[in-house]
């Protein structure tokens, strides 16, 4: 009993780590009689004990211990005295504890309380499992496995950040495809006590959500193997933010081409075949194409703040370049996206606000709009943003294109009679 307040290091591991000398029955006893202890005691153990040890002196130690039940040596083997009557080994530690996300979570709040009541012991905790990590080839199958479940719920409880995944990206581990199964396990765990939206938001704070490709060994390095690997082990969600992801960077690294050639004065035809080939090589859509084209369209030009100056500048510009915006229209999603983008960048930009239904008009004429997108935007496809505003100043337009629509069907039903 006396001994049970240095339990964190004496009874987890051999006495010669704290210098302490007891016989080899009392450390038995006291061992096998912790086994019966239940998580919330170990809790009170490790603060009390917290008193009257070092833990600064300890925290490696003590850390080890709690993940893989004994001090690691590396390549991440079980440090070990050579005395086979001496036990070495915890149970009571992540690796030993039940595959059961309940059971993991429990031990988990173990880590919780002990880094809130040391907050010294944070670092050295982060640091701990980063090294453990390095050392999965040497660990079991059941192990690494029992491991990706506490990761990914020490991620969940935001004891430590997706940035410690970093290290699984060490050749030797992706080589093996130790890092894919891993990886996969820590996400699995991870949204079994949340969800995918939350996990994509941990990964991009953790600096990794655009390098989940380079965790597949190289020889299956491919979009196809990644969305296999990951919608076949149930991360379908994953996939899809990982596509955003990509999506959004090669958005930037068109729009940044984009209008260096539109800042350089470069003739309209050449754009057009620049875009096209960025659209290929960096497979977006007609729509992302036309709404980038117009971004970069409309922040290359010094406005006037004149509103009458404004509006000839903007349908002379808007003119100069139809060419190149009617390139990647003609789908209807296209097409409706491009005038809900306008909508909002006249609301956005109040000088444009009475222009809108100008501008639509032009697009009209220069055929880089159809009647049916326009009809579709307003009669459901719309911003809520000025709707009010560019709804009454479209209406003369819809009134005229939905007569143009009746008189065509007229005359139509006429020639079939």
């Amino acid at each position: 009993v006396v001994y049970c307040q240095y339990w964190p290091i004496l009874i987890l591991w051999h006495c010669s780590v704290v210098k302490l000398m007891v016989s080899d029955c009392l450390l038995c006893d006291v061992y096998l009689r912790f086994m019966l202890f239940l998580n919330f005691q170990l809790t009170k153990f490790l603060d009390t004990s917290g008193n009257s040890l070092n833990y600064r002196r300890y925290a490696e130690v003590l850390f080890d211990i709690l993940f893989a039940g004994g001090m690691l040596a590396p390549g991440g083997s079980i440090v070990s005295d050579g005395d086979p009557d001496k036990p070495v080994k915890a149970t009571l530690c992540v690796f030993q504890t039940q595959a059961d996300s309940g059971k993991m979570r429990e031990f988990g709040q173990v880590f919780d309380y002990l880094l809130r009541r040391y907050k010294y012991l944070q670092v050295p905790f982060v640091e701990d499992l980063e090294k453990i990590l390095k050392f999965l080839k040497g660990f079991s199958e059941e192990e690494r496995d029992r491991l990706a479940m506490a990761t990914g719920i020490l991620i969940g409880m935001g004891l430590v950040q997706a940035t410690s995944l970093n290290h699984l990206f060490s050749e030797h581990l992706v080589k093996e495809g130790l890092a894919l199964q891993f990886i996969t396990k820590v996400f699995l765990s991870y949204i079994n006590m949340k969800d995918v939206n939350s996990l994509a938001a941990a990964l991009r704070k953790g600096g990794i959500s655009g390098k989940l490709m380079d965790v597949l060994p190289s020889t299956r390095r491919t979009q196809e193997h990644f969305e296999t690997h990951f919608r076949g082990a149930g991360l379908g969600g994953l996939v899809d933010m990982y596509r955003n992801h990509q999506a959004a960077g090669n958005k930037k690294i068109v729009e940044s081409q984009l209008t260096e050639l539109v800042s350089s004065d470069a003739d309209v035809a050449e754009i057009k075949a620049m875009c096209l080939d960025l659209q290929k090589k960096h497979d977006l859509q007609d729509t992302d194409i036309l709404l980038l084209i117009w971004k970069v369209l409309m922040t290359s030009v010094e406005w006037s703040k004149k509103e009458d100056i404004i509006a000839d500048q903007a349908l002379k510009h808007i003119n100069k370049n139809a060419t190149l915006l009617s390139a990647f229209s003609g789908q209807p999603r296209a097409e409706l996206s491009l005038m809900v983008k306008i909508q909002e960048y006249c609301y956005e930009h109040v000088n444009f606000m009475k222009i809108f239904h100008r501008m639509i008009m032009l697009l009209y004429k220069t055929d880089v709009l159809q009647e049916s997108a326009i009809l579709q935007w307003h009669k459901s496809g719309h911003s809520s943003k000025g709707k009010s505003v560019f709804l009454d100043q479209l209406k003369p337009m819809i009134d005229w294109l939905e007569n143009a629509e009746e008189e065509s069907s007229e005359e139509d039903d006429e020639e079939e009679d």
